[in-house]
């Protein structure tokens, strides 16, 4: 599910009114990964929060404040109904994927 949700944001014309749509389904994206980690490691955990501060602890060479970054934005579009301004999302969606991608390296090496 995760390489379907970044494939779809990456094929679609993002623009002003459908970025703040865009910005949680990438960030669903590197979560859904993030889940898999954690219960590759016998973790079940249902907080964000959670999520970031054990992999923290296995992986800390990746950069988990911007997954906190990244999870606040998300926070603020989904809860509060807060309009992502579309240069900005665009960033993040790229940042997004290039975290997963860095975290998909090195479980890659470690395989």
């Amino acid at each position: 599910m995760s390489d379907i949700k970044e494939t779809v944001v990456k094929e679609t014309v993002l623009d002003e009114n459908n970025i703040s749509a865009f910005v949680p389904m990438a960030y669903d994206s590197l979560r859904e990964i993030l889940e898999a980690v954690c219960i590759m490691n016998s973790y079940k955990v249902v907080s964000h929060i959670c999520i970031e501060k054990l992999l923290e602890t296995i992986y800390p060479g990746l950069r988990w404040h911007d997954f906190d970054r990244f999870r606040y934005i998300r926070n603020n579009i989904n809860y509060y109904g807060k309009k992502m301004d579309f240069n900005q999302g665009k960033e993040i969606i790229k940042n997004i994927f290039n975290f997963k991608a860095d975290l998909l390296k090195i479980l890659n090496s470690l395989l």
